[in-house]
């Protein structure tokens, strides 16, 4: 990976952030492995190095499939691709299972185990009828509180998805 290719990366994510910051949430996307993503995790892990586990968080969102044929969902693609970014030097904090229907617990507690992440931190991102619906969701689920923890941020006051649940309804 290029240096001044990566430098770059860092630049555009950090650009132009005011002082009062509390979070900034920066998507990586694409597949763990794909080579043309290479430059981008190469960033996002230096940035998280340079920033500090107090101000850097890795959130993962993998896809655990479900085989209707065999009536399971699948743990191993996220294992595999948690294992990938662990090959690059990147740890994630918590992960987003992506799924079609709810993550039983004992399948969580087998993400958690095999990719070094606490239960409580393997959160369902259950499909939805508008992509306007994930901010509750996903506070539904814990997400939020969880982000909070990585941080060490207590007592912070309950979000307000008033907003979120009107477009949600326009929508819909």
């Amino acid at each position: 990976v290029i240096p001044h290719v990566t430098d770059a990366i860092k630049e555009f994510v950090m650009a132009a952030q005011p002082p009062d910051l509390d979070f900034l949430l920066c998507e990586i996307g694409g597949t763990v492995g794909d080579i043309e993503g290479l430059p981008f995790f190469e960033a996002i892990r230096q940035l998280g190095n340079e920033l500090g586990p107090e101000k850097a968080a890795f959130v993962h969102l993998t896809l655990v499939p479900y085989i209707s044929s065999a009536g399971e969902l699948k743990t191993k693609p996220t294992q595999h691709s948690v294992k990938e970014l662990r090959g690059i030097g990147i740890q994630p904090d918590i992960i987003l299972c992506r799924c079609e229907m709810e993550v039983p617990v004992e399948d969580r507690r087998k993400i958690a185990l095999f990719c070094n992440v606490r239960s409580e931190r393997i959160i369902p991102a259950l499909n939805l009828d508008t992509i306007y619906d994930a901010p509750t969701a996903y506070h539904q689920a814990g997400l939020d509180t969880q982000v909070l923890k990585v941080f060490g941020i207590e007592n912070a006051p309950p979000p307000d998805l008033s907003r979120w649940q009107n477009v949600v309804e326009r929508v819909t």
